[in-house]
């Protein structure tokens, strides 16, 4: 009956610098826009993520989803460069894992693990 996630909502606060900083430093690019009812679905594989603009972001205490990568250290690097606010890579002997926050505090994590 359900064969997909169809999106992914994430709340923001500031609409416009969010859909800038997930273009701009995750790169994601926008796949539709509505400016007018505050909705953004940006690109990221088969299941995009559709930022919600909201007027208050209440970050939950855990990640909702992971970021898959390929390259885990570059992955981290990046967001260093950057200056995104990043916790250190974590490594169980089978998925290594970090967490970052974006500009509205939503918790979001990175992954990697053999495919």
């Amino acid at each position: 009956m359900f064969t997909r996630i169809d999106t992914v909502f994430l709340q923001v606060i500031d609409f416009g610098k969010a859909i800038e900083w997930y273009s701009t430093v995750l790169g994601f690019p926008v796949r539709w826009r509505d400016d007018q009812g505050g909705y953004a679905a940006l690109e990221i594989g088969e299941t995009p993520l559709t930022l919600v603009r909201s007027e208050k972001v209440i970050p939950s205490s855990h990640m909702p989803f992971n970021f898959y990568v390929s390259d885990i250290v570059e992955a981290h690097q990046h967001l260093a460069g950057h200056k995104v606010k990043a916790g250190p890579i974590q490594d169980d002997g089978t998925v290594k894992w970090f967490e970052f926050e974006d500009p509205d505090g939503n918790k979001l994590g990175v992954c990697h693990f053999k495919e």
